[in-house]
């Protein structure tokens, strides 16, 4: 089992410079994840997101990565031609309006379009292979976090389980006592009220026990254990579970609704809440669960 909250920090280092790439996530219903990577390594994104998404299936990831590079006039270009013409075009601007002309190179940084990262060269192809292992070694850290809190999710949800079948096990042998019990009170009531000469006791009998029947609540408990026996399986399991806990969790919850609602007995109703209340709880641990 794994939480949906982690971290994870790895550095490593390529021919272009040194990475620092950090990994962190929070609770979400489905799969979103935010990239914040330099400009220099923005040609990476498609493949960074990819590798995150083959390794998490639900949670918000955030991945962040720190760019410190050896060189970074290397890392720029600057488009000659470009300058040359804005240059010409400078020039011809401060004859027409006979204007001194004394150019700088701060000029030409503010026009932007003419330096350029440089992306599309073979040695970004390269430096992604160097750059890999610092970011498979980021998300196992991350990984690995996830598993140490997903441990202690599934001891707190082993523990809530186990003291709700406990509550479920009181319910059934509690639940065979009362429907004996009711079954006698009805029919000697019915007795009293109605004279038995003026009674078919064949009828009689066939109403009360139409009556009880419409209170048992043995499917209901059947049903209950069968779907805490599967969650019981699944907390065992390293895999994505969030799903398929939060689904049982509101069977669950929808069968001890339907116990609490047919059963006419104060104990079973005091128990009743207490098993809703196990289950109001583990619900909201299981938002944790990947």
């Amino acid at each position: 089992m794994r939480s949906m909250t982690g971290f994870g920090y790895a550095e490593g280092e390529g021919v272009l410079g040194v990475y620092r790439v950090y990994v962190k996530s929070v609770n979400h219903r489905f799969l979103e994840v935010a990239l914040r990577l330099p400009k220099e390594l923005a040609l990476w994104e498609e493949k960074i997101g990819t590798f995150v998404r083959q390794h998490v299936s639900r949670g918000k990831v955030e991945l962040r990565v720190d760019f410190e590079p050896r060189d970074e006039a290397s890392m720029v270009e600057v488009n000659i031609p470009l300058a040359q013409a804005y240059f010409a075009a400078l020039r011809k601007l401060s004859e027409t309006l006979a204007l001194p002309f004394e150019p700088k190179v701060e000029w030409f940084l503010e026009l932007g379009d003419l330096v350029e990262l440089r992306q599309d060269t073979e040695i970004w192809v390269e430096e992604w292979n160097r750059f890999l292992p610092t970011l498979e070694k980021a998300l196992q850290a991350f990984l690995a976090h996830r598993r140490q809190e997903g441990e202690k999710l599934r001891e707190d949800l082993e523990r809530r389980l186990a003291e709700a079948e406990r509550k479920v096990l009181a319910i059934e042998d509690r639940s065979n006592a009362v429907r004996d019990y009711y079954y006698e009170k009805l029919l000697r009531r019915v007795q009293e009220v109605v004279p038995q000469e003026k009674v078919d006791q064949q009828l009689l009998l066939q109403e009360v026990l139409f009556y009880v029947t419409r209170s048992d609540i043995h499917e209901e408990i059947v049903r209950l254990k069968a779907h805490m026996e599967r969650a019981k399986n699944l907390l065992d399991q390293d895999r994505p579970l969030g799903r398929e806990l939060e689904f049982l969790l509101q069977e669950m919850h929808r069968e001890i609704n339907t116990i609490g609602s047919k059963s006419p007995c104060a104990e079973i109703s005091s128990l009743v809440v207490d098993v809703k209340t196990i289950l109001e709880r583990m619900w909201e641990q299981v938002h944790n669960v990947e």
